[in-house]
């Protein structure tokens, strides 16, 4: 009893060490967990150490994460070879019996966790008949318990998002694995002297592992064409992240290995339900991925604009009150706003709430900090490079929603790569398909787009050219002559690493719409949506879950033709179907918006930004970088307009902070 009053205590002050201890004991979780926070891990290699006791680097690493889990932490080391840590954000099981570094009853099995499997109350049952006894009802024990008794292959009975670090001392190995979409984030470091991950890049620089050198090739496809392409390499060199749908071991040896658990699938391996069902059938698995994300043991909000697919997500949560189905019976949705200026959508959003009786509209209008008083603070948070001011404001509504307690919020992110979305950019793959396969309908939906979408001929044929450039020509070419950030950019510095773009090419037989919505959701874009949004929420200590995201949701959209999806200059026409008897006509009509919007035009004309442009232009820091010609960029910069007219400052500003901030010294 005095050794397990020890070992509990041990557990509290966050730090279990390796040596002697009893073969069996309890596991440390008793109840369901909370696991949306942050993870650390340190494997030595070879007995290699750098003369940094484990224990202290793992607090370190544990300090740096401190706003991704502000109500705990926990560190497990072992034999001073293996040390893992966590930081805890409370969401299911409230008390101590959540903690983590998480163990199976022997101790072989050593966890820490940061995510959620949403299906774990499904996976119990099948886990009990296999003789698996359950001490909690917390998805990190399934987690261990699936481990034991599928190996590796576990991670496929999974439904939910996940980043996690399982140490098996019996192997001796670390088995990783990140989530199909990855949503939740794992970088690393290897060394001849250790491996290394976190949950961000600030848990690595912690630990010793930035070099001051960022990943020049990363930073050019940002800056000329705004780019974070998906291919497991990071802003910063050396660096890595697991890729999405991956999981990897690093061996006794000290060798990593990594491969995908999980493929989207190919068009045509799935067969589509009937036409008159796939309607019934996607809302049903709507229904069902929203029931999965309102397990919770505190309040879970909403994410709420004036678009189709935020919207479809609250009337299901209100119809699923009305039926009895949800815990929950009221809920919060709150809304960005912008009175008076175009991206305003409160009147949607005010239409919407008409017919959503359980759901509470809170309307927040982002601005607590402007631009000069918020970049430094804002780009320090996001710790790489993001796309645009729509982080900055996202960041912004993350803390006004913490600032009222809430602490999970659900949005609607995901429906758009899927379901063939942001019609305006999609138009021209759309009509090479039907050039290419059924030619007579390419002048009918080019009218149709026309009617609904407002697009001239001229535009739709300009979309149409940019399909059958491909990716790099296209992008060359927008980055030139559109944005014209390419001419900014130092010649030689351009011209080693253009070419080093993943193409995307055109496809024969109708094949370019579908080739386009996966190399966006797999490669190009989605990536940087979720890792803005996992950066804005964590750091403001809020969870985020997408039940669009859902794996099931997405196989199913990947099963159906085209035409079910983006025909009659229509977009994700199965989701308007779906809910076309629930909505308001002036959501699920509108065939015009292009996702969450932002005033930067307006922000970057005011005197403080210009004032904080001028000062980052004219610094010595500025005009000493090697990637850009800085009298040039200067030049645009210093143009209140430019931001009007296409040139992408956003992220020219955003670079120049960001290497000042990280001690960048190759650019």
């Amino acid at each position: 009893m005095a050794l397990a009053r020890l070992f509990r205590m041990a557990l509290r002050q966050g730090v279990v060490r390796g040596g002697a201890r009893p073969e069996s004991r309890p596991l440390s979780c008793f109840g369901g967990a909370c696991h949306v926070c942050g993870i650390n891990g340190v494997v030595r290699l070879q007995g290699r150490s750098d003369g940094v006791p484990l224990e202290a680097l793992i607090r370190r690493m544990n300090d740096a994460l401190a706003h991704r889990g502000p109500d705990g932490d926990g560190a497990f080391i072992d034999e001073a070879r293996v040390g893992l840590g966590h930081r805890r954000l409370s969401i299911l099981d409230l008390s101590d019996a959540g903690n983590q570094p998480m163990f199976n009853e022997d101790r072989s099995l050593a966890l820490v966790f940061n995510g959620e499997i949403y299906n774990y109350l499904e996976l119990m049952p099948e886990l009990k008949a296999a003789g698996h006894v359950f001490r909690s009802q917390s998805d990190s024990e399934v987690i261990l318990h699936a481990y034991e008794q599928w190996g590796a292959e576990c991670v496929r009975r999974f439904n939910g998002m996940w980043a996690f670090a399982l140490w098996d001392r019996r192997a001796q190995q670390l088995f990783v694995s990140r989530d199909r979409f990855g949503v939740k984030p794992f970088y690393f470091h290897q060394s001849p002297q250790a491996f290394s991950f976190s949950s961000e890049p600030a848990g690595l620089k912690a630990a010793g592992c930035m070099n001051g050198q960022a990943n020049l090739t990363k930073l050019h496809a940002y800056l000329a064409y705004g780019y974070r392409i998906s291919d497991g390499d990071t802003f910063f060199d050396g660096v890595q992240e697991l890729l999405p749908g991956h999981s990897g071991v690093l061996n006794a040896a000290g060798q990593f290995r990594s491969w995908p658990h999980w493929e989207l699938p190919q068009r045509g391996s799935q067969a589509a339900p009937p036409p008159a069902e796939r309607a019934e059938a996607y809302r049903a698995l709507l229904t069902d991925a929203v029931r999965l994300r309102f397990r919770s043991d505190v309040p879970v909000a909403l994410l709420q604009s004036g678009g189709l697919d935020s919207s479809a997500i609250c009337a299901t949560v209100n119809d699923a009150i009305d039926a009895g189905h949800l815990a929950q019976t009221d809920v919060t949705a709150f809304t960005a706003v912008y009175p008076g200026q175009p991206q305003d959508e409160s009147a949607a959003v005010k239409d919407l709430m008409a017919t959503c009786g359980h759901v509470r509209s809170v309307l927040l209008t982002p601005g607590g900090k402007s631009l000069s008083t918020g970049m430094e603070d804002f780009v320090r948070r996001m710790q790489e490079p993001v796309a645009s001011s729509t982080s900055f404001v996202h960041q912004q509504l993350m803390a006004a929603i913490r600032q009222q307690g809430i602490k999970v919020v659900i949005n609607g992110q995901g429906a758009d790569e899927a379901l063939a979305g942001y019609g305006r950019y999609i138009v021209g793959y759309r009509l090479l398909d039907l050039l290419q396969t059924r030619p007579a309908a390419a002048l009918n939906e080019a009218r149709a787009m026309q009617r609904l979408m407002g697009m001239g001929f001229t535009q739709l044929a300009m979309q149409t050219a940019k399909a059958m450039l491909g990716r790099r020509a296209a992008s060359a070419y927008r980055a030139r002559y559109v944005e014209r950030a390419s001419t900014v950019l130092d010649g030689a510095f351009h011209a080693s690493h253009h070419g080093r773009l993943p193409e995307v090419t055109m496809q024969r037989g109708g094949a370019n719409l579908r080739h386009h919505l996966r190399s966006q959701l797999l490669s190009f874009g989605f990536n940087q949506i979720l890792h803005y949004e996992d950066q804005s929420s964590m750091s403001e200590s809020v969870e985020i879950r997408s039940p669009f995201i859902d794996y099931r949701l997405m196989e199913f959209a990947f099963s159906l033709p085209d035409d079910a999806l983006f025909s009659g200059g229509i977009t994700k026409r199965v989701l308007r179907e779906a809910f076309a008897h629930r909505l308001p006509a002036s959501i699920l009509h509108n065939h015009n918006k292009i996702g969450f919007a932002t005033p930067f035009d307006r922000w970057m004309r005011e005197p403080s930004s210009r004032a904080m442009v001028a000062a980052l232009v004219h610094s010595p820091e500025f005009r000493s970088r090697r990637i850009w010609n800085a009298d040039r960029l200067a030049k645009t910069l210093l143009d209140p307009q430019a931001a009007a007219r296409g040139f992408p400052v956003w992220r020219f500003m955003n670079a120049e902070i960001w290497m000042r901030q990280q001690g960048i010294v190759n650019a």
